[in-house]
């Protein structure tokens, strides 16, 4: 049996700004840092800055898991028929995106930090989605 781990969340957010780690998505530079990768889920903090945005897409298998942080953003999901849902990713909200759901997550005022943890892990995709309202 292993010990219960713990991470400091504050500390995440505060090595984004300090350390200036981050990740290429779509030809943007996105502030990125892992909190913990386990055999079964992999979680990371993530700050987008305005006029950011991670591309539409879908996984196959995985839950995606948004813990809103600091700041303000959106997580846009489509339905069967091309229809679009906007959720607000607020400090203290959580928004769960299913396996084969069209998502997409955008800054919406100067910058959101928030933490996604997807699971399981071992059975992690990703697949363009060609979003009806996507911007050119």
């Amino acid at each position: 049996m292993k010990p219960a781990a713990f991470f400091d969340l504050r500390q995440a957010v505060a090595s984004l700004e300090e350390e200036g780690r981050t990740i290429e998505v779509a030809g943007q530079r996105i502030a990125c840092a892992t909190l913990f990768e386990t055999s079964r889920s992999q979680a990371s903090v993530f700050r987008l800055r305005a006029g950011q945005r991670i591309p539409a897409h879908t996984h196959s298998a995985i839950d995606d898991i948004f813990f809103g942080v600091r700041g303000r953003g959106r997580i846009r999901t489509w339905d069967e028929h091309g229809a679009a849902r906007d959720q607000a990713l607020d400090p203290g909200t959580v928004v769960l995106v299913e396996p084969e759901t069209p998502h997409e997550v955008s800054c919406a005022e100067d910058e959101v930090c928030y933490v996604l943890l997807q699971a399981p892990k071992e059975r992690y995709d990703s697949h363009h989605y060609p979003a009806p309202d996507a911007p050119s």
